[in-house]
């Protein structure tokens, strides 16, 4: 894992993949893999993968949700 580490609620590609839009870490086993949630392929659904074939979506970030437009004092 190059840059980010991959934690819960992660968006992620996968490493070799050559389209598509991101999916979301949604848990992790013993066996150091992901399970990830893939939004945009709802027959698909959650797949596990080792975190080495993931790559995290480093352009996203949290304030592109507009959840946190106050500060709280």
């Amino acid at each position: 894992m190059i840059g980010a580490s991959i934690n819960l609620g992660s968006r992620v590609y996968l490493r070799f993949a050559v389209a598509g839009e991101p999916g979301c870490v949604c848990a992790f086993d013993k066996k150091n893999r992901a399970c990830v949630e893939w939004i945009d392929l709802p027959e698909v659904g959650r797949t596990w993968h080792d975190l080495d074939n993931l790559i995290v979506d480093e352009a996203f970030t949290v304030r592109q949700l507009d959840l946190f437009e106050e500060l709280a004092a």
